[in-house]
């Protein structure tokens, strides 16, 4: 919801500024829309949820290190990402204004088609953690494959759609026809890499949930730095700016699978680590004896 209200600030605000001040303008609304969700956060656990409370040392000491085992790998895993971005901005930059211009307008595509995906990775967190505690591994593995399949369903489903509309999505942004060029072949080949993107979401959600961050960190890192430096590279120097896009998404391709087998075989050892991998509820007994009903003689009195 803070994240939903900060877009829309940004989207009612962006364009009168962008008219008015140019790119300064959509800058300064930029700066404004991530204040105004910073302090409607602080808002909510401040008044709404009253999470907040004065910080104590010994409050610190106690908490710090189990804080800082999921916080740190997680911080270290969404930094990743924007180097990897950044690698994929300047190899594209020697290409023009052009391609930069569609780098940002694929940059605003993704968002926007692959919502629901990042929303599914948040939400099958805790799923995963409950059914951890309640030593239901059978159901860890069905919570993996079922968000797996939602995710190939989903991604193949909006692919369809960018593939079909690619034209006349990349004429609406004023691009030129450089940049159109790249936009449709991002709509019509890259977009589907989205598939293995959101394994590796799923998987970095289990990992995290599943007592092994990182992993996440791993595999994130891995795809912004092994899955995007050397293929981008050789893309650029293959197929100019379209050989930028690819490579990337040949690199989402690799780790995605990678990371949903190492996903896998994390909630096979957590099995059979508990010795047991399918506890099934013991069933209720078809007629079960109810005790005789006790009269009232019977009751204990109750002293005042």
């Amino acid at each position: 919801m803070n994240r939903g209200f900060g877009d829309v600030l940004h989207a009612l605000c962006a364009l009168p500024q962008l008219l008015v001040c140019a790119v300064d303008g959509a800058a300064m609304v930029a700066v404004v829309s991530r204040l105004f969700m910073a302090g409607y956060g602080l808002h909510a656990c401040l008044t709404a949820h009253r999470l907040l409370c004065r910080p104590t040392l010994s409050l610190v000491r106690h908490h710090v290190r189990p804080i800082s085992a999921i916080a740190v790998p997680a911080i270290l895993t969404n930094v990743a990402t924007p180097i990897g971005n950044a690698y994929i901005t300047a190899a594209l930059a020697p290409y023009g204004d052009s391609a930069i211009a569609a780098w940002a307008v694929i940059g605003r595509i993704i968002p926007v088609a692959c919502g629901p995906l990042f929303a599914l990775t948040g939400a099958v967190g805790p799923i995963l953690g409950q059914n951890l505690g309640g030593r239901r591994y059978d159901r860890l593995r069905e919570t993996v494959k079922a968000s797996l399949t939602l995710t190939v369903v989903y991604v193949s489903v909006v692919w369809a759609v960018l593939a079909l509309s690619r034209n006349a999505i990349s004429s609406v942004f004023g691009l030129t026809a450089e940049g159109q060029a790249i936009v449709a072949f991002f709509c019509l080949f890259a977009a589907g890499s989205f598939i293995f993107l959101g394994a590796l979401f799923v998987a970095n959600a289990a990992f995290n949930n599943l007592g092994a961050p990182l992993l996440s960190t791993a595999f994130n890192w891995g795809r912004a730095t092994l899955g995007t430096i050397p293929l981008v590279w050789l893309g650029s120097h293959l197929a100019g700016a379209q050989g930028v896009i690819l490579g990337q998404a040949l690199g989402a391709i690799a780790f995605g699978v990678a990371a949903m087998v190492a996903a896998f075989r994390l909630v096979r050892k957590i099995a059979a680590s508990a010795g047991d991998r399918n506890p099934v509820p013991e069933p209720y007994p078809a007629n079960p004896e109810l005790p005789a009903l006790s009269s009232p003689h019977d009751a204990t009195a109750i002293e005042p």
